[in-house]
This record gives structure tokens, sequence and C-alpha cells, in this order.
């Protein structure tokens, strides 16, 4: 009789603070990393999308023309 493999346990998430980003967008609604975890987008309620390299917390690229605030970014 076999016995069914036990789950993996879940990965825990970093619980100190690694870097901060002052990216001046008033309130920042969102904060999305891509799969690898080499870019980051935040979204703003100044209107706009910034990327950001946050292993030098520096911006890469700012996007505007939204006629709103940015809710929310996939990628």
């Amino acid at each position: 009789m076999a016995f069914p493999r036990p789950r993996p346990a879940r990965p825990e998430l970093p619980r100190q603070r690694v870097q901060s980003l002052q990216c001046g967008q008033g309130a920042v609604r969102a904060a999305r990393f891509n799969a690898d975890g080499n870019y980051c987008l935040t979204c703003g309620s100044d209107k706009t999308l910034k990327l950001w390299n946050p292993h030098k917390g520096t911006a890469l690229r700012t996007y505007q023309g939204h006629g709103y605030e940015v809710l929310d970014a996939a990628g």
C-alpha cells in the first residue's frame, strides 16, 4: 500500500525590508513585480505608472497619459 506524498511547505515571504523606493506618486495603489523579480511597476494617484529596477532602486521609465489615477497593473 502506497501512502500519499506530503505536501511541500509553502514558501515564506521576506520579513525584513530590503529596498525602499521613493517614487513621488502620491498614494501608491499597487506595486507589481515581473516573474523573475528584476522589474517592478508602481501605480499612483498622480495618474502615472513607473517602471523600476528594484535591486538598484532606480526608475527606468514613467508612463503618463491616463485620465484617472492608476489602480492596478499586470505584466
